[in-house]
Protein backbone atom coordinates (compact mmCIF):
# COMPACT_ATOMS: atom_id res chain seq x y z
CA UNK A 1 0.00 0.00 0.00
CA UNK A 2 1.65 3.10 -1.07
CA UNK A 3 1.05 6.17 1.02
CA UNK A 4 1.65 10.01 0.13
CA UNK A 5 1.95 11.65 3.17
CA UNK A 6 3.51 15.16 4.07
CA UNK A 7 5.07 14.05 7.10
CA UNK A 8 7.21 11.54 5.46
CA UNK A 9 5.90 8.70 7.34
CA UNK A 10 6.76 6.29 4.10
CA UNK A 11 10.09 7.37 4.73
CA UNK A 12 10.40 6.12 7.97
CA UNK A 13 9.01 3.04 6.73
CA UNK A 14 10.48 1.89 4.13
CA UNK A 15 13.60 2.26 5.91
CA UNK A 16 12.49 0.36 8.67
CA UNK A 17 11.62 -2.39 5.81
CA UNK A 18 15.31 -2.04 4.40
CA UNK A 19 16.70 -2.37 7.95
CA UNK A 20 14.37 -5.15 8.67
CA UNK A 21 15.59 -6.95 5.54
CA UNK A 22 19.13 -6.93 6.38
CA UNK A 23 18.58 -7.78 9.63
CA UNK A 24 19.21 -4.55 11.18
CA UNK A 25 16.54 -4.89 13.78
CA UNK A 26 17.18 -2.31 16.09
CA UNK A 27 17.21 0.10 13.56
CA UNK A 28 14.09 -1.05 12.02
CA UNK A 29 12.53 -1.19 15.20
CA UNK A 30 13.55 2.93 15.67
CA UNK A 31 12.37 3.75 12.02
CA UNK A 32 8.51 1.27 12.46
CA UNK A 33 8.34 3.50 15.64
CA UNK A 34 8.62 7.00 14.40
CA UNK A 35 6.20 5.91 11.45
CA UNK A 36 3.79 5.03 14.08
CA UNK A 37 4.13 8.47 16.04
CA UNK A 38 3.61 10.48 12.94
CA UNK A 39 0.44 7.74 11.90
CA UNK A 40 -1.08 5.90 14.49
CA UNK A 41 -2.72 3.54 12.48
CA UNK A 42 0.17 2.24 10.20
CA UNK A 43 -1.28 -1.08 10.45
CA UNK A 44 2.18 -2.42 7.96
CA UNK A 45 4.37 -0.79 10.36
CA UNK A 46 3.05 -2.30 13.59
CA UNK A 47 2.81 -5.63 11.84
CA UNK A 48 6.57 -5.49 10.55
CA UNK A 49 7.58 -3.94 14.34
CA UNK A 50 5.76 -6.78 15.50
CA UNK A 51 7.97 -9.22 13.22
CA UNK A 52 10.79 -7.56 13.91
CA UNK A 53 10.33 -7.86 18.12
CA UNK A 54 9.83 -11.67 17.57
CA UNK A 55 12.93 -12.08 15.46
CA UNK A 56 14.44 -10.36 18.48
CA UNK A 57 12.50 -13.07 20.80
CA UNK A 58 10.96 -9.62 22.52
CA UNK A 59 7.78 -11.95 22.22
CA UNK A 60 5.80 -9.45 24.29
CA UNK A 61 6.01 -6.65 22.73
CA UNK A 62 5.54 -8.77 19.25
CA UNK A 63 2.15 -9.91 20.31
CA UNK A 64 1.39 -6.17 21.29
CA UNK A 65 2.05 -5.11 18.34
CA UNK A 66 0.25 -7.84 16.42
CA UNK A 67 -2.71 -7.54 18.80
CA UNK A 68 -2.85 -3.60 17.16
CA UNK A 69 -2.87 -5.29 13.68
CA UNK A 70 -5.52 -7.36 14.60
CA UNK A 71 -7.46 -4.26 15.93
CA UNK A 72 -6.63 -2.37 13.18
CA UNK A 73 -7.27 -5.45 10.33
CA UNK A 74 -9.08 -8.01 11.59
CA UNK A 75 -9.13 -9.64 8.59
CA UNK A 76 -5.62 -10.00 8.27
CA UNK A 77 -4.76 -13.87 8.30
CA UNK A 78 -1.03 -14.06 8.97
CA UNK A 79 -1.03 -11.83 11.80
CA UNK A 80 -3.23 -14.13 13.79
CA UNK A 81 -0.66 -16.91 12.20
CA UNK A 82 2.39 -14.95 13.64
CA UNK A 83 0.91 -14.77 17.11
CA UNK A 84 -1.09 -18.37 17.43
CA UNK A 85 2.79 -19.09 17.11
CA UNK A 86 4.40 -16.91 19.95
CA UNK A 87 1.40 -18.35 21.82
CA UNK A 88 2.14 -22.15 21.40
CA UNK A 89 5.86 -20.94 22.34
CA UNK A 90 4.85 -20.27 25.59
CA UNK A 91 2.14 -22.78 26.24
CA UNK A 92 -0.77 -21.10 25.88
CA UNK A 93 -2.40 -23.42 24.04
CA UNK A 94 -6.08 -22.23 23.72
CA UNK A 95 -4.97 -19.10 22.22
CA UNK A 96 -2.56 -20.45 19.84
CA UNK A 97 -5.09 -22.97 18.38
CA UNK A 98 -7.40 -20.30 18.50
CA UNK A 99 -5.58 -18.07 16.42
CA UNK A 100 -4.31 -20.25 14.16
CA UNK A 101 -8.12 -21.41 13.06
CA UNK A 102 -8.89 -17.68 12.61
CA UNK A 103 -5.79 -17.91 10.06
CA UNK A 104 -7.22 -20.60 8.52
CA UNK A 105 -10.73 -19.14 8.54
CA UNK A 106 -9.22 -16.02 6.72
CA UNK A 107 -6.91 -18.71 4.36
CA UNK A 108 -8.04 -22.20 4.13
CA UNK A 109 -4.96 -22.95 2.24
CA UNK A 110 -2.68 -21.48 5.29
CA UNK A 111 -1.00 -25.37 5.13
CA UNK A 112 1.13 -24.23 8.26
CA UNK A 113 -2.00 -22.96 10.13
CA UNK A 114 -3.19 -26.57 9.36
CA UNK A 115 0.13 -28.13 10.99
CA UNK A 116 0.99 -26.23 13.84
CA UNK A 117 -2.71 -26.23 15.12
CA UNK A 118 -2.18 -30.14 14.66
CA UNK A 119 1.16 -29.94 16.30
CA UNK A 120 -0.85 -28.61 19.48
CA UNK A 121 -4.09 -31.22 18.88
CA UNK A 122 -1.38 -34.54 19.61
CA UNK A 123 0.44 -32.30 22.38
CA UNK A 124 -3.08 -32.24 23.89
CA UNK A 125 -4.06 -35.86 22.88
CA UNK A 126 -6.90 -34.76 20.59
CA UNK A 127 -6.14 -37.00 17.88
CA UNK A 128 -8.45 -37.08 15.75
CA UNK A 129 -8.30 -33.88 15.20
CA UNK A 130 -4.58 -33.48 14.80
CA UNK A 131 -4.98 -36.24 11.99
CA UNK A 132 -7.36 -33.77 10.39
CA UNK A 133 -5.01 -31.18 10.02
CA UNK A 134 -1.96 -32.89 9.08
CA UNK A 135 -4.25 -34.67 6.49
CA UNK A 136 -5.14 -31.10 5.37
CA UNK A 137 -1.56 -29.65 5.42
CA UNK A 138 -0.32 -32.77 3.31
CA UNK A 139 -3.11 -32.21 0.83
CA UNK A 140 -1.57 -28.83 0.61
CA UNK A 141 1.95 -29.93 0.59
CA UNK A 142 2.52 -33.43 -0.51
CA UNK A 143 5.83 -33.72 -0.26
CA UNK A 144 6.90 -32.65 3.20
CA UNK A 145 8.18 -35.47 5.08
CA UNK A 146 8.08 -33.99 8.29
CA UNK A 147 4.21 -33.94 8.42
CA UNK A 148 3.92 -37.44 7.23
CA UNK A 149 6.45 -38.07 10.00
CA UNK A 150 3.91 -35.82 12.19
CA UNK A 151 0.70 -37.89 11.13
CA UNK A 152 2.90 -41.42 11.48
CA UNK A 153 3.61 -40.73 15.20
CA UNK A 154 0.24 -39.62 16.18
CA UNK A 155 -1.18 -43.01 14.44
CA UNK A 156 1.39 -44.60 16.49
CA UNK A 157 0.12 -43.08 19.80
CA UNK A 158 -3.01 -44.08 18.91
CA UNK A 159 -2.22 -47.93 18.81
CA UNK A 160 -2.89 -47.93 14.95
CA UNK A 161 0.71 -49.23 13.89
CA UNK A 162 -0.39 -50.41 10.16
CA UNK A 163 -1.10 -46.99 9.78
CA UNK A 164 1.89 -45.46 11.21
CA UNK A 165 4.28 -47.90 9.18
CA UNK A 166 2.72 -46.27 6.22
CA UNK A 167 3.56 -42.79 6.85
CA UNK A 168 6.40 -43.18 8.10
CA UNK A 169 7.24 -45.25 4.79
CA UNK A 170 6.00 -42.47 3.26
CA UNK A 171 8.15 -39.68 4.89
CA UNK A 172 11.17 -41.93 4.19
CA UNK A 173 10.35 -41.84 -0.05
CA UNK A 174 10.27 -38.25 0.25
CA UNK A 175 13.63 -38.19 2.63
CA UNK A 176 15.40 -41.20 2.86
CA UNK A 177 18.22 -40.29 5.31
CA UNK A 178 15.59 -39.31 7.96
CA UNK A 179 17.04 -40.93 10.87
CA UNK A 180 14.36 -40.47 13.76
CA UNK A 181 11.94 -42.24 11.23
CA UNK A 182 13.78 -45.34 10.74
CA UNK A 183 13.80 -45.89 14.37
CA UNK A 184 10.22 -45.12 14.91
CA UNK A 185 8.87 -47.20 12.36
CA UNK A 186 10.66 -49.70 13.75
CA UNK A 187 9.45 -49.61 16.22
CA UNK A 188 5.89 -49.70 15.10
CA UNK A 189 7.60 -52.91 12.84
CA UNK A 190 8.31 -54.26 16.26
CA UNK A 191 4.25 -53.79 17.54
CA UNK A 192 3.12 -55.76 14.55
CA UNK A 193 5.67 -58.61 14.96
CA UNK A 194 7.96 -57.42 11.98
CA UNK A 195 10.80 -58.26 13.88
CA UNK A 196 13.02 -58.53 10.71
CA UNK A 197 11.86 -55.70 9.71
CA UNK A 198 11.95 -53.87 12.87
CA UNK A 199 15.89 -54.93 13.30
CA UNK A 200 16.93 -53.66 9.60
CA UNK A 201 15.28 -50.10 10.33
CA UNK A 202 17.48 -49.95 13.00
CA UNK A 203 20.40 -51.29 11.22
CA UNK A 204 20.05 -48.02 9.01
CA UNK A 205 19.25 -45.52 11.16
CA UNK A 206 22.42 -46.65 12.73
CA UNK A 207 24.12 -46.42 9.64
CA UNK A 208 23.12 -42.81 8.91
CA UNK A 209 24.18 -42.07 12.75
CA UNK A 210 26.18 -44.63 14.35
CA UNK A 211 26.54 -42.53 17.25
CA UNK A 212 22.44 -42.31 18.14
CA UNK A 213 23.10 -44.55 21.56
CA UNK A 214 19.28 -45.02 22.07
CA UNK A 215 19.01 -47.10 19.51
CA UNK A 216 21.19 -49.98 20.15
CA UNK A 217 18.79 -50.22 23.41
CA UNK A 218 15.92 -50.34 20.60
CA UNK A 219 17.57 -52.81 18.52
CA UNK A 220 18.30 -54.90 21.91
CA UNK A 221 14.70 -55.25 23.30
CA UNK A 222 13.51 -56.12 19.60
CA UNK A 223 16.23 -59.13 19.17
CA UNK A 224 14.72 -60.18 22.85
CA UNK A 225 11.45 -60.84 21.14
CA UNK A 226 13.53 -62.98 18.68
CA UNK A 227 15.12 -64.71 21.35
CA UNK A 228 18.23 -63.97 20.17
CA UNK A 229 19.99 -63.43 23.69
CA UNK A 230 23.71 -63.12 23.25
CA UNK A 231 22.89 -60.24 20.28
CA UNK A 232 20.08 -58.94 22.43
CA UNK A 233 22.68 -58.40 25.48
CA UNK A 234 25.17 -56.98 23.07
CA UNK A 235 23.35 -54.23 22.04
CA UNK A 236 21.84 -53.55 25.80
CA UNK A 237 25.60 -53.79 27.17
CA UNK A 238 26.37 -51.27 24.59
CA UNK A 239 23.64 -49.06 25.08
CA UNK A 240 24.11 -49.33 28.93
CA UNK A 241 28.10 -47.99 28.40
CA UNK A 242 27.00 -45.26 26.43
CA UNK A 243 24.69 -44.06 29.58
CA UNK A 244 21.61 -45.03 28.41
CA UNK A 245 18.99 -46.15 30.29
CA UNK A 246 17.51 -48.87 28.56
CA UNK A 247 14.77 -49.38 31.58
CA UNK A 248 13.07 -46.05 30.03
CA UNK A 249 13.39 -47.38 26.25
CA UNK A 250 11.52 -50.67 27.77
CA UNK A 251 8.98 -48.56 29.51
CA UNK A 252 8.45 -46.99 26.11
CA UNK A 253 7.14 -49.97 24.81
CA UNK A 254 6.10 -52.05 27.37
CA UNK A 255 5.03 -51.40 31.35
CA UNK A 256 7.82 -53.10 32.35
CA UNK A 257 9.89 -56.57 32.24
CA UNK A 258 6.85 -58.42 33.25
CA UNK A 259 4.42 -56.75 31.03
CA UNK A 260 7.43 -57.69 28.28
CA UNK A 261 7.42 -61.75 29.12
CA UNK A 262 3.48 -62.08 29.39
CA UNK A 263 2.81 -59.81 26.23
CA UNK A 264 5.26 -62.18 24.24
CA UNK A 265 5.10 -65.56 26.40
CA UNK A 266 9.01 -65.03 26.62
CA UNK A 267 11.00 -66.20 29.88
CA UNK A 268 14.07 -63.45 29.90
CA UNK A 269 17.62 -65.12 30.72
CA UNK A 270 18.12 -63.86 34.52
CA UNK A 271 20.86 -61.98 33.24
CA UNK A 272 19.26 -59.99 30.97
CA UNK A 273 15.96 -59.22 33.00
CA UNK A 274 18.07 -58.50 35.83
CA UNK A 275 19.82 -55.81 33.31
CA UNK A 276 17.12 -53.90 32.58
CA UNK A 277 15.29 -53.81 36.11
CA UNK A 278 18.79 -52.35 37.59
CA UNK A 279 18.35 -48.96 36.25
Amino acid sequence: MVRHKSNNTESYYNRGMTNYEKGEYDKAIADFSEAIKREPDHADAYYNRGNAYCDEVDYDKAITDYTKVIALNPTHAEVYYKRGRIYAEDGDYEEAIADFSLTIALNPEHADAHGYRADLYSDTRKYEKAIKGYSREIELHPRNPETYDNRGTVYYKKGEYEKAIEDFSEALKLYPKFTEVYVKRGIAFCHTGKFVCAIQDCDSALELEPSLAKVYAIRGIILLHTKKWQSAKFDLTFAVNLRVNINNILREMYKNVVDFEQKNNIQLPEDIAAMLMSW
